[in-house]
């Protein structure tokens, strides 16, 4: 009787560990959004230049766009960064939160956020 218990268990433990097998492989997907992939290639060291600028030199279309947004406009302009790759240019921006975190934006040259 225990052993006939003990193959029973052991035969409903099958599916469920197929079951959690295949949903593990599904959460490992982790297939990268189209921003994702467009900040892979932004940052592709070999590919890219990259070099520190003042937030003055922000392009008309990326100041705009930061001041007119309500959530970073009162925010401190920390670091910027201008990386040029294949004729475009992006702008890496650092804000200082009033909690003394950095938020990073990187930003198009016509003011579209590509990675928040």
């Amino acid at each position: 009787m225990k052993q006939q218990v003990i193959f029973r268990i052991g035969l409903l433990s099958v599916p469920v560990v197929v079951i959690l097998v295949l949903l593990s492989g599904l959460l490992k997907t982790n297939r990268p959004t189209s921003n994702q992939k467009g900040m892979e290639s932004v940052y592709l060291a070999s590919k890219a230049d990259t070099l520190t600028i003042a937030a003055e030199d922000l392009p008309a279309s990326v100041k705009n766009v930061i001041q007119t947004d309500s959530l970073i406009n009162d925010l401190k302009i920390t670091a910027v960064r201008k990386i040029s790759q294949k004729n475009d240019n992006y702008y890496d921006v650092w804000f200082l939160d009033s909690d003394n975190f950095n938020i990073m934006v990187v930003y198009n040259k016509d003011g579209m956020i590509i990675n928040q």
